[in-house]
């Protein structure tokens, strides 16, 4: 699986930061919550087939039964909690940033239905993050995740192996921890509230719907990919 190797190259470019660098605790937090997230979309992947869609987990959960995507969400959703916390404090856009980074794993998730398209949403992202310049000492694993990322991107859109679920949460948390380092605290909000409705719409209208009926997006989005049929 794909996000296996992009979860080790953040792992081994985390190992060194850590190694170059004073990582603080709030580092520390970022390291450990991008591994329980991708920890929590891997046993997800595995679990046999259940509902999709965050709408339809819940509604699991209204019955009372936990599927293994709910427990994927709170511990998305701790995990962003936590780090955001444990960062540098920010007033109340901390509640941005944990809102940022939860709903960047589940937007990322939902865009893993066609070859590439996960990877190819993350990338021109997190190559704004890096050209912005974050404190990598904060996010240890980012510049190891873009650096798979970027290595995997062939195999995907060549449909040699698969992202999956906890490839994909961890491209969105990761993006979303990056976003909310680099941003001023306006940039912050509109980004979370961005990804929320994002969200939304991956629910309701979809967001293949939404890709394929706008042709800047349509063409970005096949690029690269196998012709139909091959």
């Amino acid at each position: 699986m794909l996000g296996a190797l992009v979860a080790g190259a953040g792992a081994l470019g985390a190992f060194v930061v850590f190694v170059v660098s004073n990582v603080p605790s709030g580092g520390v937090a970022a390291t450990i919550g991008c591994g329980l997230v991708f920890a929590a979309g891997f046993v997800d992947d595995r679990s046999p087939a259940g509902p999709r869609g965050l709408r339809n987990h819940l509604r699991e959960l209204g019955h009372m039964r936990v599927t293994t995507g709910i427990v994927k969400l709170v511990v998305i959703v701790a995990s962003a909690v936590v780090i955001a916390a444990s960062l540098p404090s920010r007033g109340s856009t901390t509640i941005g940033g944990a809102v940022l980074m939860a709903a960047g794993a589940n937007l990322w998730n939902g865009l893993d239905v066609r070859p590439g398209r996960a990877l190819k949403a993350f990338l021109p992202v997190s190559a704004g993050v890096l050209l912005a310049g974050p404190a990598f000492e904060l996010a240890p694993p980012l510049p190891g995740i873009v650096a798979g990322a970027v290595a995997v991107l062939p195999l995907d859109l060549r449909e040699r192996a698969v992202l999956g679920d906890g490839g994909s949460n961890l491209l969105g948390f990761a993006a979303g921890l990056g976003i909310y380092l680099v941003l001023a605290d306006a940039g912050v909000w509109l980004a979370a509230g961005s990804a929320v409705v994002l969200n939304v719409l991956a629910d309701t209208v979809t967001l293949s719907r939404l890709i394929e009926g706008t042709p800047p997006l349509r063409w970005f989005d096949t690029l690269g990919r196998l012709p139909p049929g091959s």
